[in-house]
């Protein structure tokens, strides 16, 4: 077809535009349809179109650049992924889930794209979380001094998560490269938009004082002159831009959805009359630039190949690299003890003048304060610039913190009390530990998240919580929980150099008791997790604990020897919870025959009933008795001194339970 360059010009766009446009809105047509005989067919169990949305999202990749520029799409966006230029195989791949799927390896659910050389991050169904990680992203691209742009999107249900409004509140504040994309289609699945804000989104924006327009995303002339200056302002370091482009959902929701029960036919009419497409068939269908024939043929070749290995589900939790395996000397420098806090803000010092990519922030953690408790009292001072204040949200801590490893860099971030993790805990339980999974290996984002934990303080019921098992039972996370100074300094030092994300503990009520101080060891000192250590031998009986049970334990004997009682105990601290040293626990279970399991988090199911069923399973022969649980209360706890020592373990429980276990 001959293009009238004259007409084309008129509109200010060049003809070559127009082309590339219409053959991608051809292209995932074709791809759409596709899509919607393998649901018929059964093959596709999540489908979710894009229909409506298509010009924008195209537009949007025409706009930037792929390979330079950061994607952090949501479920529906497949027309980006056109684009942007991902072969026809790796979408159909990624929407069969069959194998060699370079999307997720058949992990994640259909829909959700993912290309390291595209930099398009893999995504999960969770709604909202993209924002902060994008955030975080475009961090580390300022801090980089590089002129990408980090393009963010969601639906406008999306921006009713809290989430959303930190991430516009963080990127306003730091004037950070994020292109933030909110494709209205006026549904969140059944929900109108008037149910879920009671104002524009442009303007909910611009209340963050960041720039901010509303676009027909249906008509592409007046979009692409509307936003191709502003998307270059943010290359040139302005700061954010917040688009709200209102599109139509011509489909429902997803497959497993029918919106002719909750939308009327008038209100489907008119979303027809806006269809994209309508505006560009004739063009389209009269150039002949790509044919259906084309589209079939790609997806009845992948539709052809195999689902992925079973043995291949459970690959990429961890990296195959454990980077630190062997315990470095442990000889102190010098005999002085240091408190754990001490050892902890050494060890922090020394990885950061190791490791300039190590950045760090969280609530009062920047000089002259250093923290609640003193951990990274002058890191500031130090290191300008790559120790800071967060604000208030526990969110943003840890949302920023999955972007900017991404990014490359290797961010310790503090969460002041484990009571008030809970509100990152969508990003800390599906985005964090998952990415390097459901990417199939393709992204990762190594970092520490360090959590003040316990209680013994008088801290009441949301100052003395111990939430490992909640964190240790989510693959993905490493989780270190040290009981004295030179074990936490060898431990944090491992954690900054690990490949993989890690929660470390930090028992508020050992960072300066005298009996969790302990020589220093030197700078070179590294400890690997995964590797318990033996505080005391014994051949009768094993306590198994972490944290500050260890050293209850210790007070427990010290207290039956003063009652002439003296049973051989070997105390076993584990040190980290994930990865466990079960041939260290099922050794000793093995030598002893019995065992009690110290902890401090409630009895229910806590980590101490993981270690008794491990034994019970391995060593069921070897043991005498029963393995015995101390634990806390399945309470809160309270803050009166007496109501506390009423709910939290004590070292007359355990003592108790070893002369028990020993007359069984």
């Amino acid at each position: 077809m001959a293009v009238n360059k004259a007409a084309a010009k008129t509109l200010g766009i060049e003809p070559e535009i127009f082309l590339a446009l219409y053959e991608k809105m051809l292209r995932t047509f074709y791809v759409e349809e596709m899509g919607r005989l393998f649901v018929r067919a059964g093959k596709c169990s999540f489908y979710a179109s894009t229909r409506g949305h298509e010009k924008l999202q195209i537009a949007c990749a025409m706009l930037l650049e792929p390979g330079k520029d950061w994607f952090l799409p949501y479920y529906r966006e497949k027309a980006l992924m056109i684009g942007l230029g991902m072969p026809l195989e790796h979408l159909f791949q990624g929407l069969l889930s069959r194998d060699g799927d370079p999307n997720s390896l058949g992990r994640n659910m259909s829909e959700h794209y993912s290309s390291r050389e595209l930099r398009v991050v893999s995504p999960t169904a969770c709604t909202g979380t993209q924002f902060l990680q994008a955030v975080g992203l475009a961090r580390a691209v300022k801090a980089d001094k590089k002129d990408e742009i980090v393009y963010v999107s969601g639906g406008e249900g999306s921006t009713s998560e809290g989430e959303f409004f930190e991430a516009l509140n963080k990127a306003q504040r730091d004037l950070l490269p994020v292109l933030f994309v909110i494709q209205n289609n006026g549904y969140a699945i059944s929900v109108p938009q008037e149910q879920q804000t009671h104002s524009q989104l442009d303007e909910v924006a611009r209340g963050f004082g960041m720039k901010s327009v509303r676009v027909d995303g249906t008509r592409f002339t007046e979009m692409h002159r509307t936003l191709q200056p502003l998307v270059a302002s943010i290359r040139r370091g302005t700061g954010p831009l917040f688009v709200e482009a209102m599109v139509v959902r011509l489909d429902s929701h997803s497959s497993s959805d029918d919106q002719t029960k909750y939308r009327a036919e008038q209100d489907m009419e008119e979303a027809r009359r806006k269809d994209p497409m309508t505006h560009t068939e004739m063009r389209i269908r009269q150039m002949g630039l790509l044919t259906d024939k084309e589209i079939e043929a790609a997806a009845r070749a992948v539709d052809a190949l195999p689902f992925p290995p079973e043995a291949s589900a459970t690959g990429d939790i961890f990296s195959a690299d454990r980077v630190i395996v062997e315990e470095t000397d442990p000889t102190p420098p010098s005999d002085k003890p240091v408190t754990m806090v001490e050892a902890i803000n050494h060890g922090l010092m020394e990885e950061m003048k190791r490791n300039p990519k190590i950045v760090m922030w969280g609530e009062d953690i920047q000089d002259p304060k250093g923290g609640v408790f003193g951990v990274t009292r002058g890191l500031t001072e130090a290191f300008p610039g790559r120790v800071e204040n967060s604000p208030l949200a526990e969110a943003t801590i840890v949302g920023m913190a999955k972007g900017m490893a991404i990014g490359g860099y290797k961010p310790i971030i503090e969460i002041q009390f484990a009571d008030y993790s809970f509100p990152g805990y969508m990003q800390m339980r599906n985005e964090i530990p998952t990415l390097r999974w459901r990417s199939g290996g393709a992204w990762t984002c190594p970092l520490v998240v360090r959590i003040a934990t316990g209680g013994y303080i008088r801290g009441g019921p949301f100052h003395s919580q111990c939430p490992e098992t909640l964190y240790a039972h989510t693959p993905g996370w490493y989780v270190a929980y040290p009981s004295n100074a030179a074990d936490a300094k060898g431990l944090i030092k491992a954690a900054c150099r690990m490949d993989d994300p890690v929660i470390f503990f930090e028992h508020k009520g050992l960072y300066r008791q005298v009996y969790s101080k302990s020589p220093e060891p030197g700078p070179d000192y590294v400890l690997p997790f995964g590797k318990a250590r033996v505080v005391r031998a014994g051949d009768d009986l094993t306590v198994v604990a972490w944290g500050r049970t260890v050293h209850m334990a210790q007070q427990a004997l010290g207290a039956l020897a003063s009652e002439g009682q003296e049973p051989s105990v070997e105390i076993l601290d584990l040190r980290t919870l994930v990865p466990m040293d079960l041939d260290a626990v099922l050794s000793s279970a093995r030598k002893t025959g019995r065992v009690l399991v110290a902890h401090e988090a409630p009895m229910l199911a806590g980590m101490g009933a993981e270690v008794a069923a491990r034994i019970a399973d391995a060593a069921f022969d070897r043991l005498d008795a029963p393995v015995r649980r101390v634990a806390a209360r399945d309470s809160f706890v309270p803050f009166a001194p007496n109501l506390e020592a009423a709910v939290l373990p004590s070292v007359e429980e355990i003592a108790g339970a070893i002369k028990d276990l020993m007359q069984y």
